[in-house]
């Protein structure tokens, strides 16, 4: 068993190092979207694109490492939090559904009626050489 202050310890070294590894991924982000420009400066598309590969990848480390600071962040507190706080989160945290809406129906889309924005009501109108048999199409 680890005593809560070994613990807290712990936790903070790991909140350390995420920081930095953070820090540094940051920085490499900046310094490939530097060298995407200066490629693309001298028009050398293959540099370019593994420079933006590289920057997607470091993007990604990015989002994970401020997932796991967060998650970091909610594990001290929510061992610091009693039950009655933590039963009045879960209570809070529900999400609203409106009446008559699925489960499914997140955004309580099922009601609607017509079209949905951006298609068209209709079929579009056949052209000539859709409907004139002898017309080839090539």
């Amino acid at each position: 068993m680890v005593s809560s202050v070994e613990q807290a310890s712990r936790d903070d070294e790991r909140l350390r190092v995420l920081r930095d590894e953070l820090r540094k991924s940051e920085a490499l982000i900046e310094s490939l979207a530097k060298r995407r420009a200066e490629r693309l400066a001298v028009a050398d598309h293959v540099a370019v694109q593994e420079a933006e590969e590289e920057r997607v990848r470091a993007l990604s480390d990015v989002a994970g490492l401020k997932r796991e600071i967060a998650a970091t962040r909610l594990t001290g507190e929510s061992a610091k939090a009693t039950p009655s706080a933590i039963a009045q989160t879960a209570r809070t945290a529900r999400p609203k559904v409106e009446p008559g809406a699925h489960w499914w129906d997140v955004y309580s889309k099922a009601s609607r009626t017509g079209p949905l924005p951006g298609s068209s009501p209709q079929p579009p109108a056949a052209t000539a050489a859709q409907t004139n048999p002898t017309r080839r199409m090539e």
